[in-house]
């Protein structure tokens, strides 16, 4: 009883699947995308295939389809990407050498059953085995190839091959190793028919150069040059010049290879290259319009103090590394017209390098300067800070940013030991100081890696000495 039940659930599984293939051979299937599911599989590969035109693609597909369940390759069937072979094979049903439904299965894995599928059918003379691969491709024309020389033609006289092969070249081909593709099987017959050792050739194939078969009659002059090449070669050597060679090809169609030397490309190739890097850098170089304010000099004597405005992403990328702070991040705002970035320098008569003491954002909408900033971040100096004052009261721009005087530091500072006798002095200034930080316009949040920025540091003095000032009149 138990193996009768067995064997009725057997039956009732493959009943259904051949329900779903016949189900989806007979629908007039629309183009639908893959859901996740192998009926979503079938309807895909079905609906690529014309009910009307050409039916014997169908009627191959599901031929093959219901032989592998039949075979118990299960293991295929679960497969999209192995359905796909069964699909390809299906496209050519017309040009079988064999009989579908007379295959014996003699392989246990779905690659090795896959392999003799393509054999069985296609395979009148011997094939080498790299070319299955076509069949898990796109390529059609290499499917063909793989007919072609099932059914007993030369390489020489495949349709649509891209290479000119002489009969070392198609020997060359013909053994290839089996995990090889089609396309690096071309490349490294051709190079070994042009004397190239067997290194070489191995690197000429999975160079750029199996990429594509367009303008061949130069490229078949490359793979000879490089064939006969005897230095020693690098593959990532190698992978340079032919970019090299592309790039002069593409530029001039009377490009050649004549008269060129290896030694001569390396060196050529690496000035490209250096070329190359900067024009991928300049790519993301950007640079802006002058914002309306202008720039300030002020003489010193020794000195001459500049606040310089800077409209290149490479200006302010440089100004940041020397303050180590994060003013490179602002160059999308600048060139938006958002903000404009100053850098104040104390330059030394006679020298033509110079101190940068401070980098200011301009809120441009606002005309007022939200950020002065030192190295690290840090607050400026005095000096700075008056000769920003003066270029500010010039231009008409708002102070706006974090600045204390050395003498308001002060007096906080002696305030908070100092609680039984502070006076009603020092507590307007701090509330003045306090006011000021909280009408400042919040635009941008300072990097300062401490995670504490001067705001922050004040009031929290400010919060101190407001608590001592009430328990100093609380003990009064």
């Amino acid at each position: 009883m138990e193996t009768q039940a067995v064997a009725i659930a057997v039956n009732n599984r493959a009943s259904v699947f051949e329900a779903l293939v016949e189900r989806t051979f007979r629908e007039q299937n629309t183009f639908q995308g893959f859901e996740g599911t192998i009926e979503s599989v079938l309807r895909v590969h079905f609906s690529r295939m014309s009910a009307q035109n050409h039916v014997w693609k169908r009627e191959t597909f599901r031929d093959l389809l219901l032989m592998f369940y039949a075979k118990k390759c299960y293991t295929v069937l679960r497969n999209p990407a192995y359905i796909e072979v069964l699909a390809n094979i299906s496209a050519f049903g017309n040009k079988t050498v064999r009989d579908i439904t007379s295959w014996k299965k003699d392989s246990l894995t779905a690659e090795g059953q896959l392999s003799s599928i393509i054999r069985h059918c296609f395979a009148q003379f011997e094939v080498p085995a790299f070319m299955e691969n076509a069949f898990g491709d796109e390529s059609k024309v290499q499917m063909l190839w793989y007919i072609q020389l099932g059914r007993g033609d030369s390489v020489q006289q495949l349709s649509a091959f891209p290479v000119a092969f002489t009969k070392r070249m198609a020997h060359e081909f013909r053994s290839t190793i089996r995990d090889c593709s089609i396309p690096k099987a071309i490349r490294r017959a051709q190079a070994l028919g042009y004397n190239a050792t067997v290194n070489r050739a191995d690197a000429i194939a999975w160079s750029t150069l199996s990429d594509s078969f367009e303008n061949e009659a130069f490229y078949s002059t490359v793979v000879q040059f490089m064939a006969n090449v005897t230095d020693d070669v690098t593959f990532d050597k190698l992978q340079g010049v032919l970019e090299f060679i592309a790039s002069e090809k593409a530029a001039s169609a009377a490009y050649s290879m004549k008269g060129r030397t290896w030694g001569a490309l390396v060196r050529q190739s690496a000035e490209w290259h250096i070329q190359m890097a900067k024009k991928r850098e300049a790519e993301g170089f950007s640079e802006w319009k002058l914002a309306p304010i202008s720039n300030y000099v002020v003489d010193e004597g020794d000195c001459v103090i500049k606040i310089v405005q800077l409209t290149t992403s490479l200006a302010l990328y440089e100004e940041g590394c020397e303050m180590s702070h994060c003013v490179a991040d602002y160059d999308v705002d600048c060139a938006e017209g958002i903000n404009a970035i100053f850098s104040v320098r104390r330059f030394t008569k006679g020298e033509t390098a110079f101190e940068t003491l401070a980098t200011l954002e301009v809120f441009l909408r606002g005309m007022e300067i939200v950020e002065a900033k030192g190295r690290f971040n840090e607050m400026i100096c005095e000096t700075s800070h008056q000769i920003i004052r003066e270029w500010a009261l010039r231009e008409r721009l708002a102070l706006c940013y974090d600045f204390i005087t050395s003498a308001q530091m002060a007096a906080m500072q002696a305030a908070v030991p100092a609680f039984p006798g502070v006076g009603n002095e020092q507590e307007i200034q701090l509330n003045n100081y306090a006011r000021a930080l909280e009408e400042r316009p919040a635009y941008r949040n300072t990097n300062d890696s401490s995670g504490w920025d001067t705001k922050t540091i004040c009031m929290i003095i400010f919060i101190a000495v407001k608590i001592l000032i009430a328990f100093s009149r609380c003990s009064n």
